[in-house]
């Protein structure tokens, strides 16, 4: 029987359908044939980035248990340490592990660390003390995670999310001002993205083009339907994973942001809604380790991160 290797899993009790404890057992089980591993639960939002980042001096994986919020929390208290990360995805949408080919169940996720995984450097966004993995975002976004009951999201997962986007589909625009790498411009909009990955809830619907998370840019996404009716056209795009072909989304790259608006408008990162606008934020590129499937191919290549590669310039909207 080979070795097995030491790993620390940093789990929100809270989240998921089951009993965090029955998670967790279940969790172990699995793993055991590679894995020791000790579980460290939180006993309050927002300390898995205190127990990860004392667990980083004593393991060289750490495994985050739980919603994007706890992946989020256990990122941002071991970036800039030597150990990897791995995720065991066990919250509603879990759009961290998607956007990586991470399975969605959580025992599934468990078998697959023990398969052909590979550690991949991402990129990572970060505003003050806070990290973001793949998107934030002001606008309706916000309003319908904020609104999305917290049952009906343990019970339906993403499908939660859609009466309240419903809801606000045809609320009234802000007035953004939107800085990117120094440069200003003004915008009416009704959705602001900030992204690092290519998705909203589910893989199934992208919300631009050539969206990596890996180029060491962030990707700019503003959504300016005029009215209702082109707001359901934008949503049908999006459903059909082909949004960019809208002529009411407006895209480019930056390696700073800075969001703004008047009146102040709703956001959040990773799901979690956060407050009010203005915020910030920056590229990290390639500043975290996450364990993630080799692709199939297996011709998969670290990126080249090169200024002529991809255009950085703002362009004003039309």
């Amino acid at each position: 029987m080979s070795e097995q290797q030491r790993a620390i899993a940093i789990m929100n009790p809270n989240t998921g359908r089951l009993p965090g404890d029955k998670v967790a057992w279940f969790i172990g089980k699995v793993l055991e044939p590679a894995y020791d591993v000790e579980f460290r639960f939180s006993s309050y939002a927002g300390e898995e980035r205190e127990l990860a980042s004392n667990a980083a001096d004593e393991t060289d994986l750490i495994i985050a248990v739980g919603g994007d919020g706890t992946v989020a929390h256990v990122a941002a208290g071991i970036m800039g340490k030597d150990v990897d990360m791995a995720i065991i995805p066990n919250g509603s949408t879990n759009v961290v592990a998607r956007g990586l080919g991470i399975p969605g169940d959580p025992f599934r996720a468990a078998r697959a660390l023990q398969g052909q995984m590979s550690p991949r450097w991402i990129d990572v966004g970060v505003s003050g003390d806070r990290v973001i993995l793949h998107m934030a975002g002001s606008g309706i976004d916000s309003l319908m995670f904020r609104d999305a009951h917290p049952t009906l999201k343990r019970i339906f997962a993403w499908l939660a999310y859609v009466p309240p986007a419903l809801k606000h589909l045809g609320i009234r625009p802000w007035k953004y001002t939107i800085t990117a790498d120094g440069q200003s411009f003004e915008t009416d909009a009704r959705l602001v993205l900030v992204a690092n990955g290519s998705f909203v809830v589910n893989p199934k619907f992208e919300v631009g083009k050539d969206i990596r998370q890996d180029d060491g840019y962030l990707d700019l996404l503003v959504f300016r339907p005029p009215n209702v009716a082109a707001a359901f056209s934008l949503a049908a795009w999006i459903v059909l994973g082909r949004a960019h072909r809208s002529r009411y989304i407006y895209q480019t790259r930056a390696k700073s942001l800075r969001i703004e608006s008047d009146p102040p408008a709703p956001y959040e990162f990773d799901g979690d809604y956060i407050g009010m606008t203005p915020f910030e934020v920056e590229i990290r590129p390639r500043a975290l380790h996450i364990m993630a499937p080799i692709p199939a191919t297996g011709n998969w290549k670290e990126p080249v991160h090169t200024d002529e590669a991809l255009t950085a310039s703002v362009q004003r909207p039309h």
